[in-house]
C-alpha cells in the first residue's frame, strides 16, 4: 500500500481513496441498527453492512440477543460490537453467546435498565465485556 501526503487544500469529505486509507474513511463512523425482537449479531443484517450499534428497544418483552460463534471472520477478528437498551419499559434483552460459549465466563448478559450498554469483543475463544453501564 502507498501513501500520499494530503495537501492542506484537501476536503476529506471528497478526497479520493488513494490518498487516505480506504478502511479508516469506511471505519470512521458507526454503522447502528434498531432492533426491538430477537435477532444475531451481524447475521440477522443486510449483506455487506454489519452493525457495530444495535439500539434495543424491549418494551414489557424480554428477547434474545444472540452473538455470533468465536470462531466467525468477524468475531474472530476482533470487531467489536455494543448493545444497548434505550427505552425504560420493564423488559429485559439477554445477550447470549454461541453455544457454550461465555461474556466474562458468564453463561449470559442481560440489559434491563434504560441505557445500560455493553461494548463486547472476542479473543477468538470467548467474549469479553470491554466497557458497560
Amino acid at each position: 500500500m502507498t501513501y500520499q501526503e494530503l495537501a492542506s487544500t484537501d476536503d476529506l469529505a471528497l478526497t479520493v481513496p488513494s490518498k487516505i486509507n480506504d478502511n479508516f474513511r469506511k471505519r470512521s463512523f458507526l454503522n447502528a441498527a434498531a432492533k426491538s425482537a430477537t435477532f444475531t449479531v451481524w447475521a440477522d443484517d443486510a449483506a455487506g453492512s454489519p452493525k457495530d450499534l444495535y439500539l434495543v428497544t424491549t418494551s414489557t418483552s424480554t428477547f434474545d440477543v444472540t452473538l455470533p460463534a468465536v470462531a466467525t471472520a468477524d468475531a474472530a477478528a476482533g470487531r467489536v460490537v455494543t448493545i444497548m437498551k434505550v427505552d425504560a419499559a420493564v423488559g429485559t434483552a439477554t445477550i447470549n453467546p454461541d453455544g457454550s460459549e461465555t461474556i466474562n465466563g458468564a453463561a449470559t448478559v442481560a440489559l434491563s435498565t434504560q441505557y445500560h450498554y455493553r461494548t463486547l469483543v472476542s479473543n477468538g475463544t470467548e467474549w469479553f465485556v470491554i466497557s458497560s453501564s
